[in-house]
């Protein structure tokens, strides 16, 4: 199983300070369609704690000027840095909570995780509600935001890292070839490539990490992101005899005599030389990968969202989030500066300052007018109306996901030792074990 970042012992102490808190904050907040409306605040005052691994000092620098002068009369009082994670949680155990925190749930100190543990975040549904009409279509409905079972929003996404399909661009001229948004069409795709002795695909079997975002590309827009997000929460009647699950899977099996030969023994390295080497067409990858790759090699890259199973597609995205700790004194201008990011504003300060775009709804156009980098041009240009972000639960006893899991089921169907149709049988048996 897929274990996450341990929690500092006096960390635990949360969830003593937090039992039987409950702190309610404004329903009011909403949006326009080009900048959030303002709300009724009660203080002037907003505290904040942000992370940044130091390039995002004058993202936060600006937006909080922005905001400022947004707002006549209000301060942000900010903490900046590296060690965010750590004067959060002094903040915390010493009963002064900021109001609003940027703290992804990935940071290596496992604070934000273990906030989310304790369950000592405010619900955010007021915000999300606020901000659809500015937000790319999907960004709040996933597990990132939602990691519980009460449909309830606690954190919510500020940068986003899309997932999916790097491609060879050059070969993809010479042969006249076109990226495929199905899986239909990968597949035949695939069989042209095989004429020309080019693999349509590799992957790395020994760190197969790719499939998750693979499978909620293709079975999101089929079954719906509602589904999904059961089948990722590990709810055993969503994967029994579930028929997009052995679709799926039939997809990867038709596909595994013509992706590189020894995929399935490869490191991320090997399958980086073998693309860069023009044995496959494809690999999986992040913007931030195509970012390395275009700025290291000579060659002509490019971005395609993963397939899908039918004519609608979605891109899958990774998330860093914000949110509102459950002992926030400000809790209303905590969330009117949260609505204040997905600005048109704010998006473009990010544009100016990292290069980079919350998922907001007009991203193509804010792209368009700004000098981003090769790697989020490409990118931006790819992702579709709707977004996702997959991400199995993590069971908070063991700190484990059944991520691992999934992902060697789909290397067992590329090496043909697991059989489509017992791949969801499996998965039920993990989730029993689970």
């Amino acid at each position: 199983m897929k274990k996450i970042l341990s929690v500092l012992l006096v960390f635990m102490l949360l969830a003593l300070l937090f039992a039987g808190c409950k702190k309610s904050g404004s329903e009011n907040s909403d949006a326009s369609k080009s900048e959030p409306d303002k709300i009724e605040i009660i203080s002037q005052t907003v505290d904040i704690v942000v992370y940044d691994d130091g390039t995002l000092t004058d993202y936060w620098n600006g937006v909080i000027d922005a905001f400022e002068a947004a707002n006549a009369g209000v301060t942000v009082n900010a903490t900046i840095g590296k060690n965010a994670a750590y004067d959060l949680r002094d903040m915390i155990l010493g009963g002064n909570s900021p109001d609003f925190v940027y703290l992804p749930s990935d940071e290596e100190s496992g604070i934000t995780a273990a906030l989310i543990k304790d369950k000592a975040m405010l619900p955010l549904n007021d915000v999300a509600d606020g901000v659809s009409a500015i937000v790319l279509s999907g960004a709040f409905d996933n597990v990132y935001c939602k990691p519980y079972d009460d449909e309830k929003i606690y954190l919510a996404p500020l940068f986003f890292e899309q997932k999916g399909l790097i491609c060879n661009k050059k070969l993809m001229s010479e042969n006249g070839w076109s990226v495929p948004a199905t899986w239909d069409e990968f597949i035949s795709l695939a069989e042209e490539c095989d004429k020309k002795n080019i693999a349509i695909f590799t992957y790395a079997g020994r760190e197969p990490e790719e499939f998750v975002d693979m499978f909620a590309a293709a079975v999101a827009p089929v079954a719906g992101t509602e589904q999904m997000n059961k089948l990722l929460n590990c709810d055993k009647d969503a994967w029994t005899d579930n028929e997009q699950v052995r679709t799926f899977a039939e997809k990867l099996d038709a596909i595994k005599k013509l992706v590189v030969s020894g995929s399935s023994t490869k490191t991320a390295e090997d399958v980086l030389e073998s693309f860069k080497n023009g044995e496959a067409l494809f690999i999986s990858g992040s913007t931030a990968d195509l970012a390395e790759l275009l700025e290291n090699e000579n060659a002509d890259y490019g971005f395609a969202a993963y397939p899908s199973l039918s004519e609608e597609s979605i891109t899958t995205v990774m998330l860093s989030e914000m949110y509102i700790p459950v002992e926030a004194k400000n809790v209303d201008l905590a969330k009117k500066f949260m609505s204040f990011l997905y600005s048109n504003t704010a998006a473009e300060v990010a544009a100016q300052t990292v290069k980079k775009l919350p998922p907001v709804a007009n991203i193509s156009g804010i792209a368009a007018q700004y000098e981003l980098g090769a790697a989020e041009n490409e990118a931006y240009s790819a992702i579709t109306s709707s977004v996702f972000a997959p991400r199995f639960v993590i069971k908070a006893a063991d700190n484990e996901t059944l991520s691992d899991e999934f992902c060697s089921l789909a290397v067992s169907v590329f090496k043909g030792d697991v059989a489509p149709d017992e791949f969801a049988a499996n998965m039920v048996e993990y989730i029993e074990e689970y």
